[in-house]
């Protein structure tokens, strides 16, 4: 079964700072801004240089604790994020 749109928050939710995090059949994924901060006030200018980072590894293992993690970037935007979801369908 693959990640779909719907599993994800909305883009706002990065937009605080926030990183989701869920796994699917073995394996664990977080999609997140970086770096890693609250732009929400921030006009859109200054959000240059974020990007939206997917992650995923193989359970049991936690994202602190996982060794062999991949990861990739994305555009900060609405298609960034779906972007990310067909990497990590692609990497699951």
């Amino acid at each position: 079964m693959a990640v779909k749109r719907e599993d994800i928050h909305h883009f706002n939710y990065f937009l605080y700072g926030e990183a989701f995090y869920g796994s699917k059949e073995g394996i664990r994924y977080r999609i997140g801004i970086e770096p890693l901060e609250n732009v929400f006030f921030k006009k859109p200018e200054e959000r240059e240089g974020h990007k939206i980072r997917a992650y995923v590894w193989k359970e049991p293992d936690n994202f602190a604790t996982a060794k062999d993690k991949l990861s990739m970037d994305f555009d900060f935007s609405e298609e960034g994020v779906c972007a990310a979801i067909d990497w990590i369908n692609l990497n699951s």
